[in-house]
């Protein structure tokens, strides 16, 4: 292979030699074709200059690749002015990557190409060129995976930690028109609503607790994460932090944060207390996912729903309608980083349409 790591052969990507990468505002997310998949959180907004650092040591546990198959949602992350500025810096960092992980003998270093919502791979220095093709296209890269590989026709929902994408496809290909996170929200393809980190107080303006309704308190106290955790819906973990007051994951300290929404906290209600507010909280999500379904979907029962992410149990499927669980298909790892599965798969498909560009900088 060339020694840029912007440039690629004529031939095609042995599938064992590439991995994903899924380049989020909170998380990285990688993934191979191997079965190996790998996430963590990280928060762009607050640790962007350690980004090229995380990328080279996490792709180095996993083994060193021929290619790095790349897609983003990270330049949203507001530590940018806009998406231009965080593509360019993405792909810069992705690259410096690249360079770790050829270490300071070998000169071969990892090609990186990213996928845009046009459906094509491109080298950084025209990923650049083309911010508004390159950012947000994750949601792309996963629909035109499961309708290359597991249906040709349905509708994926990935519901995630922060957003939700639910996405049409007929005929092996994406049917959506709304290419751009504007268009998408209007159309309602792509809801603002997660399973981890979306606030209560964006999910619900009043709670009613004890028969009296009560409006809720307009700060990050609490998230639908506690919701899920109260209501066993997510396992609780006490060596996990990821919360909004940075305390642990556990079950009465998820009650507390939903507590404070409405005024309480431990001492002036129980755990058991939170449990109402908790389902209050879940319905309003699922009012917001089910809906968008709704108008999205094409309502054809021979299309079968395919749902991917963590967040499954926010979704209501109608009945008569088949399901697909990319989590059986995949592996719940691979699953919970399906983007990054599905970059890695397309670049072993569709390599050849940008080898003419084989040499850019």
């Amino acid at each position: 292979m060339n020694t840029s790591n912007d440039s690629v052969t004529n031939k095609r990507p042995d599938p064992q030699s590439v991995i994903g990468v899924d380049i989020g505002g909170a998380n990285l997310k990688y993934a191979s074709l191997d079965g190996q998949a790998f996430s963590r959180g990280f928060e762009m907004w607050k640790r962007s200059a350690e980004l090229a650092e995380a990328i080279a040591n996490d792709i180095a546990a996993m083994g060193t690749p021929d290619c790095l198959a790349i897609t983003m949602t990270g330049e949203l992350a507001d530590c940018f002015v806009d998406r231009s500025e965080g593509v360019a810096f993405i792909v810069d960092a992705c690259h410096e990557a690249s360079k770790r992980l050829a270490g300071p003998i070998d000169t071969t270093a990892p090609a990186c190409v990213f996928y845009g919502v046009d459906g094509r791979f491109h080298h950084g220095a025209q990923a650049k060129q083309i911010p508004n093709t390159i950012a947000a296209a994750n949601w792309h890269a996963l629909a035109s995976a499961v309708a290359s590989v597991v249906t040709s026709s349905g509708t994926l929902v990935d519901i995630g930690s922060t957003t939700t994408d639910i996405i049409p496809f007929a005929d092996g290909r994406v049917s959506t028109n709304a290419m751009t996170d504007y268009d998408r929200l209007t159309e309602g393809s792509l809801v603002y609503v997660g399973c981890r980190r979306t606030p209560v107080c964006g999910l619900v303006h009043r709670l009613t607790l004890n028969g009296i309704t009560t409006p809720v308190m307009n700060e990050w106290f609490a998230t639908i994460d506690d919701a899920r955790i109260v209501l066993g819906l997510e396992a609780q973990d006490d060596a996990d932090c990821d919360s909004a007051d940075g305390g642990p994951r556990t079950r009465d300290r998820a009650a507390n944060r939903l507590l404070r929404m409405v005024g309480h906290d431990r001492k002036t209600m129980t755990t058991k207390a939170a449990e109402p507010l908790a389902q209050q909280i879940i319905t309003a999500a699922k009012r917001e996912i089910n809906g968008a379904l709704e108008r999205v979907d094409s309502g054809d029962v021979d299309a079968p729903i395919v749902i991917s992410g963590h967040g499954g149990d926010l979704l209501d499927v109608p009945r008569q309608r088949k399901v697909i669980d990319l989590g059986v298909v995949l592996g719940r790892d691979r699953s919970r980083c399906a983007p990054a599965w599905a970059v890695a798969e397309r670049w072993t498909r569709l390599a050849t349409p940008i080898a003419s560009e084989a040499g850019q900088q």
